[in-house]
């Protein structure tokens, strides 16, 4: 509480996220609109993975974080991805925008299908983190099993993007318009594309990932790899907070990126689908008072 006392006072608050990758650049644009327009200092904690800051949230730690829909309802439960490690003391505080995501292979690969990955070198990660279930999930949907696939053990996202350009796998969970597709494409001989799924596979998806579903992606120079009739997956992304964050704290944090959507877009692909007045979306968990308090003066408040 003393912690949180200084952090309202001295206006420095953190935010936890990963080490590059998509999860990164949503950090970095969070904590510069926030820091230049609501009279908070945002200091972005990067770890290897999410696992390592959700728990610290929980505990008091660390006072914000993002992680998708997936991860944030399983960390509250304690089931699933945090199977064990129910976190009581966390809050949402934004629901931010879809996050479509899926596996990349090089054009030259000819692989388009997740049937297509049998018998190839796969990144494999650790029991219940995410990795694991995209990979479990998105092999089911492809009519495979983790036996069709040779399993490349991959600690975290950053090592397995280094492993698919050395070309020691064959493909990469990627995030559509993340930079590292955009780095993908411009240095992989050929370039990528997204490996696509079947309408029918988000009832497979969810069974991994509760509240996924597919998204059919528009063909765009700014998000390399998606192809004509490319179906990938897609969950939203989202805020949330210890709950013994000050609500003031929070209400500052709401309020600049409610009111700076410009700013948040210009960052970065991820964001195009940004819409201020779903960052209350109803995800079937708590929010954080302050952040509850300016949805209703906002008048887009959509919970309980």
């Amino acid at each position: 509480l003393a912690g949180w006392v200084s952090a309202a006072q001295g206006q420095t608050v953190g935010l936890g996220t990963t080490q590059g990758g998509a999860t990164g650049q949503i950090a970095t644009a969070l904590a510069q609109v926030v820091s230049q327009h609501g009279g908070l200092q945002v200091r972005p904690q990067a770890v290897a993975n999410t696992a390592q800051y959700i728990p610290a949230i929980n505990q008091g730690q660390l006072e914000f974080g993002i992680a998708n829909l997936p991860q944030t309802a399983y960390a509250v439960s304690g089931t699933g991805m945090s199977e064990g490690q129910p976190g009581p003391n966390l809050r949402m505080v934004a629901t931010l925008f879809p996050f479509n995501a899926g596996l990349v292979v090089t054009k030259a690969s000819g692989m388009r299908a997740y049937a297509d990955l049998k018998g190839k070198r796969v990144p494999w990660y650790p029991e219940r983190s995410l990795g694991d279930h995209i990979m479990r999930a998105v092999l089911e949907a492809g009519g495979l099993t983790p036996n069709d696939v040779t399993r490349v053990p991959t600690a975290n996202f950053p090592r397995q993007f280094e492993a698919f350009k050395a070309g020691q796998i064959d493909a990469s969970i990627a995030a559509v318009g993340s930079q590292p597709t955009i780095e993908f494409e411009a240095s992989l001989p050929g370039g990528v594309r997204f490996l696509t799924l079947r309408e029918g596979d988000e009832k497979v998806l969810a069974k991994w990932m509760p509240g996924t579903y597919l998204r059919r992606m528009p063909v765009r120079a700014e998000t390399p790899g998606v192809e004509s009739d490319t179906i990938v997956f897609a969950y939203d992304y989202t805020l949330f907070a210890h709950a013994g964050v000050p609500d003031d704290v929070v209400y500052r944090f709401v309020k600049a990126i409610h009111d700076r959507p410009g700013e948040l877009k210009a960052t970065s692909p991820l964001w195009e689908e940004y819409d201020p007045k779903q960052l209350a979306k109803d995800v079937s968990l708590p929010y954080h008072p302050g952040a509850i308090r300016f949805y209703k003066e906002a008048g887009i408040w959509q919970g309980r």
